[in-house]
């Protein structure tokens, strides 16, 4: 079997201790990426200060075969991967020590030459919290439409940032610690299907299957600071989780700004702190930011850009599980595996698929809705 150059990036990503600022160079030296993970060890040896992981050909060749599968996954689904050198990696984090070889992101987001504010805070929030992060979003998007809205979909301020991004009409992405055959929290996972719809997307560095563990929202963490050109911190306890995205702020040297607070609130003493301590300037309304920056000011356009099809770009397969919910309301699994001979694992990935486009629903039992109107007479 001829592997891709996709799958070799892939097992590159998979080896400990390569990241973004180290690549070109063994690139540089073997050749390409195939060279990279078939050099022998000789050749490693060769070159000072590597990590084991890249020295060892069983650990490289083991990389490999987990590349293979996901691969071969990421062929049946409509996620995107991203390397490190393409146009659509984050500009922000091109090139930086520790910035993940490979993104994988449900919808496309270009962050080039866009404002791109981050937004964390307290999975407690308080509605003064959401009432000011709802503010502040709508705020944003009146000054400047091609705002781009990131955070990490938990519970609290992170969900109210991608809601109050959808409701002002700016792009917004989710930054989770997990695979995307998944959305954690699952009560979050309409919100996820219509950011992607908006124009957003949910972006992990992870493989599809990999599960949201602790370490993994650790290290999601500076992938939220490093693709913003501000962070936003808007409640946090003194020990609160989100002032790790203010250590990978302040180390990527990005502003970071924070919501005040009573010296009562629990909530805010994180935010206070950052701000008595000078870390952070102290937050009231979008133009603090947009000021501070320098950043222009530019009005919504009134022309409304014509809309495309639902359809445009599902293949085949995808369009006979529409037609297939069409003729069945509240479809399950197996009715559809047997209307469309799609094999249960395959299928599997094209639901969760048209689901983050926002084609189809699904209920309590495996059960599918269409989300949009649907011709049974439809072709791709």
């Amino acid at each position: 079997m001829s592997d891709s150059l996709l799958t070799y990036r892939i097992a590159l990503s998979l080896l400990p201790g390569v990241d973004a600022s180290t690549v070109g160079e063994l690139i540089a030296v073997f050749g390409s990426e195939r060279g990279v993970i078939e050099a022998m060890e000789s050749e490693m040896k060769a070159i000072p200060g590597l990590p084991k992981s890249l020295v060892s050909t069983q650990t490289r060749f083991k990389a490999l075969e987990t590349a293979r599968t996901e691969t071969e996954y990421l062929a049946t689904t409509s996620i995107t991967p991203i390397w490190c050198t393409d146009e659509l990696y984050p500009a922000n984090m091109r090139g930086m020590v520790g910035a993940p070889l490979m993104l994988y992101t449900a919808g496309k987001t270009d962050f080039s030459y866009r404002p791109v504010v981050s937004i964390v805070g307290t999975r407690h929030a308080t509605p003064y919290g959401i009432s000011f992060t709802e503010r502040l979003v709508a705020e944003l998007a009146e000054a400047n439409p091609e705002t781009i809205i990131v955070s990490g979909l938990a519970y609290g301020i992170d969900i109210a940032a991608h809601r109050a991004a959808l409701k002002a009409g700016l792009s917004t992405v989710a930054v989770v610690a997990h695979g995307l055959s998944t959305i954690y929290p699952a009560a979050h996972r309409e919100v996820a299907s219509r950011m992607v719809v908006a124009g957003g997307a949910v972006l992990t560095e992870y493989l599809h299957d990999i599960s949201p563990l602790r370490p993994h929202f650790l290290a999601r963490n500076r992938i939220i600071a490093r693709v913003a050109s501000a962070v936003v911190v808007v409640e946090s306890s003194e020990k609160g989780g989100a002032l790790s995205t203010v250590r990978h702020a302040v180390t990527a040297h990005r502003p970071v700004f924070a919501l005040p607070g009573r010296v009562t609130d629990m909530y805010s003493a994180g935010c206070n702190k950052l701000i008595s301590d000078g870390v952070a300037s102290l937050l009231t309304s979008a133009d603090t930011i947009i000021d501070a920056l320098g950043w222009p000011r530019s009005e919504k356009s009134e022309a409304a850009s014509p809309s495309a099809s639902p359809l445009d770009g599902l293949n085949a397969e995808e369009v006979g599980i529409l037609r297939a919910i069409a003729m069945e309301p509240a479809a399950d699994n197996d009715y559809i595996t047997a209307v469309t001979s799609i094999q249960p694992h395959v299928l599997m990935a094209y639901l969760i698929g048209l689901e983050m486009k926002g084609l189809i629903s699904s209920v309590a039992g495996n059960r599918y809705h269409l989300q949009i109107p649907f011709d049974i007479n439809s072709k791709p």
